[in-house]
């Protein structure tokens, strides 16, 4: 299929599910999953309380941890941009002119397309962990085709009472091919963990550690997401700015940081911190966390080293971050 077809059928496919209006019917924990081609796609639709309409395609298990991971609600916001930043989905958004990414204003154009007025243009986006929202390319413009090709006419079926879900109940709406397509309710599958407790395999290292002394200090490890994107020549796409802190909670200073970069795992960097944390200043009484990551990477070292652990929201962070991201934009 040539370039310009693909996305020609894009956009035809984005005007008629405008048309539709599926989101008007649909909560965005309302899930959808399409099987295709031997694949399985979760969609959650957007846009019921009349803001943010569109769409977000993810695939497979791994996709589907994804998208359950959003669907929480996180008693920080930092939690809820760091679970944004952490996803891998194609989404299909309605906005303004300006959000239209450059590449997608020059099709638009190139198809002869015409749209006006505020929250009335079609964008395209592709998340990715460790990089900003970026525009999609030719083959992620033909996966959203193809999704969209079953997508719709479920939808169809869905709001004309031809397919009934109980969505309260924990049923999500299912499209396959069986010698043509059904449509169905099916039990929403279990909730795929998206962050693993890890082990510290070497047993000497870890047996230093409980060795080291017993102090009453107390930290903050936390990671986050800054806002806004950065452009680094080593990537095709914009990088997010990560950044792993630790704060000593009496004296309020920031004791050691780092700025992952995308390569960098993320798992690693928290555990090699946190023994650093303890061979520099001694195994500390408390530890306060709030992002799942950092908890899932450290709680098992904590539990050997009779470290106590505290999952709770972190207001006071937030200033810290807002601060770097002031100067990391200026």
């Amino acid at each position: 299929m040539q370039r310009y077809e693909v996305w020609r059928q894009l956009y035809t496919y984005a005007d008629e599910w405008v048309q539709l209006k599926p989101w008007e019917v649909l909560w965005s924990n309302d899930f959808v999953a399409l099987e295709i081609n031997e694949k399985t796609y979760y969609c959650t639709i957007m846009g019921k309380l009349g803001d943010c309409i569109g769409v977000s395609i993810y695939e497979g298990e791994e996709g589907y941890a994804d998208l359950c991971s959003i669907a929480h609600e996180y008693p920080d916001q930092a939690i809820a941009q760091y679970m944004m930043f952490e996803q891998n989905c194609l989404t299909f958004y309605m906005g303004d002119r300006e959000e239209v990414p450059k590449g997608q204003k020059e099709i638009i154009k190139k198809l002869g397309l015409k749209y006006r007025g505020k929250g009335h243009w079609p964008y395209f986006l592709s998340f990715v962990p460790r990089f900003y929202p970026y525009e999609i390319n030719d083959q992620q413009a033909s996966v959203i085709v193809q999704v969209f090709k079953h997508l719709i006419p479920l939808m169809k079926a869905y709001m004309n009472h031809e397919v009934a879900v109980d969505f309260d109940n924990g049923e999500i709406l299912f499209a396959h091919d069986h010698h043509g397509w059904e449509y169905e309710a099916i039990q929403r599958p279990e909730e795929q963990e998206k962050f693993y407790v890890v082990d510290l395999e070497d047993q000497q290292y870890l047996n230093y550690l409980k060795e080291l002394p017993q102090t009453q200090n107390q930290y903050i490890i936390d990671l986050a997401y800054l806002s806004g994107g950065l452009v680094d020549e080593a990537y095709d796409r914009p990088v997010s700015s990560l950044v792993l802190l630790a704060l000593d909670v009496d004296s309020q200073q920031i004791i050691k940081v780092s700025m992952p970069r995308p390569e960098d795992d993320e798992i690693i960097e928290c555990i090699s911190m946190f023994c650093e944390l303890m061979q520099d200043y001694g195994k500390p009484k408390d530890i306060f966390i709030r992002n799942p990551r950092v908890f899932s990477s450290i709680i098992s070292i904590c539990e050997e080293c009779q470290v106590e652990v505290h999952v709770t929201s972190l207001p006071m962070m937030d200033d810290i971050f807002a601060q770097m991201d002031y100067f990391i934009s200026k």
